[in-house]
This record gives structure tokens, C-alpha cells and sequence, in this order.
């Protein structure tokens, strides 16, 4: 990643003087960096201790400042890093980096680099803390009959069995199969849920024979709907 750091200026080390030049005591400030101001008040004579606006709290005075920093002593410079993404962060998370900010003032020590981390959707997976969610389509007799299945993980594909008489919007757990966590070695899971497809374009044999079976079961096969009514007509 590619970032802008303030840094020491490298033609002058920081000082603000061109090489080879003289640097001065502030004649102001006399070296301190702060200036005694006083005014006069209800109360009587009151003083305060302000930054000197002459060295700007430098207490250092420069006849010939240093052209590639223009004086201040320091520069900013456009640096590249190489980050480790540690896996598991989630979206929004910080990463910092010790030492890698802001060259510090005056000897002090550099700042810290924070990176905040944005992770793009994924097209299949939404996620949940360490869990994952997804839906996944079956046909209607997969639905009815039960049947093994193919479900998507981070790391390929596994099989799951789905029971017969499965209902649409059933959520499925597969423990282990969802992200793992920046703190502990411990992964979540994957929870997907099945949405049952209705089949659309039946010929008049498929509908015939879906006519027959729908004869066949009755109420007793639609709970559900059995109970629905049931309630209904009570009203």
C-alpha cells in the first residue's frame, strides 16, 4: 500500500538551514520558544505564556532556510509498505503499525500507521460476525424426497444431506466452514438456508401426473395449509 508520511527533511536533517549555514538563537524568545505576554484586567496586571510567533516555539532563528523543505524542517514523502492482512479481520477493522506514522517533532517519537480495512461483498456469502450465510436453490423434488446436495464453502464444495420433506427458507448448519477469528484460532460456521424452486413450463404428462399426486396425498400431507383454514374458518 502506498501512504504520505512527514518525515526529516534529508537535505537539511531536520534543522531548516541550509548546509552550510549559521543557526540563531531566537532573538525574541531568547532560545525558550515562548514569549511572557501581560495586559491589564478588572483584576489587575495578568501574564500568560504564549508560543513565540518569531521561531514558531523552534527558539532557533534562520537566515537562509533550506529550499527542499522551505525552513520547516520536514517533508512529506509518498512511501510504500507491504501489509499482512491477518486472516478473519472484518470490515471496518483497524490494523497499526508501530513507528510507521509521522516523523515526531522536535525528537519526538515517530506516530503509529493505522489502516482501516475495507472488505468487498461477497457474491455468494454474507457474513455475520465469524459465521457465514448463504441461500442455495433446490428443485422441488429434491425438496420433497431429500436428496445430497452441493454446498458452497470459503475452500471448494462439500456434501450435505438434505431430509425429505424439506421446507423452503430451512436454514442448515455446517460447524467450522465459516470465517475464522483474528483473535483466537477458533472458526465459525455455515449457515445456509434452501429455497425451494417451483417448476415453471410443466408439459401436460408433468402436469397430469403432479394433478394425480396432489389427489393422491390429500390434506394430510399439507399441514400447514390444513391448519391454516382450520383457523380461518373459525373466525
Amino acid at each position: 500500500m502506498k501512504f504520505d508520511r512527514i518525515e526529516k527533511c534529508a537535505d537539511c536533517g531536520g534543522t531548516g538551514a541550509e548546509k552550510g549555514s549559521k543557526i540563531e538563537t531566537c532573538s525574541v524568545c531568547k532560545g525558550r520558544g515562548t514569549v511572557l505576554t501581560q495586559r491589564q484586567t478588572l483584576l489587575g496586571m495578568m501574564q500568560s505564556e504564549q508560543t513565540c510567533q518569531a521561531c514558531r516555539g523552534t527558539g532557533k532563528s534562520i537566515k537562509n532556510p533550506c529550499k527542499n523543505c522551505r525552513g520547516s524542517g520536514y517533508v512529506k514523502l509518498t512511501k510504500t509498505l507491504e501489509v499482512a492482512i491477518p486472516a478473519g479481520i472484518d470490515d471496518g477493522q483497524r490494523i497499526v503499525l508501530r513507528g510507521q506514522g509521522n516523523t515526531g517533532r522536535n525528537g519526538g517519537a515517530p506516530g503509529d500507521l493505522l489502516i482501516e480495512v475495507r472488505v468487498r461483498p461477497h457474491d455468494l456469502f454474507e457474513r455475520r460476525g465469524s459465521n457465514l450465510f448463504c441461500e442455495i436453490p433446490i428443485a422441488f423434488t429434491d425438496a420433497a424426497l431429500g436428496a445430497e446436495i452441493e454446498v458452497p464453502t470459503m475452500t471448494g464444495k462439500t456434501k450435505f444431506q438434505i431430509p425429505e420433506g424439506t421446507q423452503s427458507g430451512t436454514e442448515f448448519t455446517i460447524k467450522g466452514q465459516g470465517m475464522p477469528s483474528v483473535s483466537s484460532k477458533r472458526k465459525g460456521d455455515l449457515i445456509f438456508s434452501v429455497a425451494v424452486e417451483v417448476p415453471k413450463g410443466l408439459s401436460s404428462q408433468q402436469k397430469k401426473i403432479l394433478s394425480d399426486f396432489a389427489k393422491s396425498c390429500g390434506d394430510g400431507n399439507n399441514q400447514k395449509k390444513s391448519s391454516f383454514f382450520k383457523k380461518f374458518l373459525k373466525k
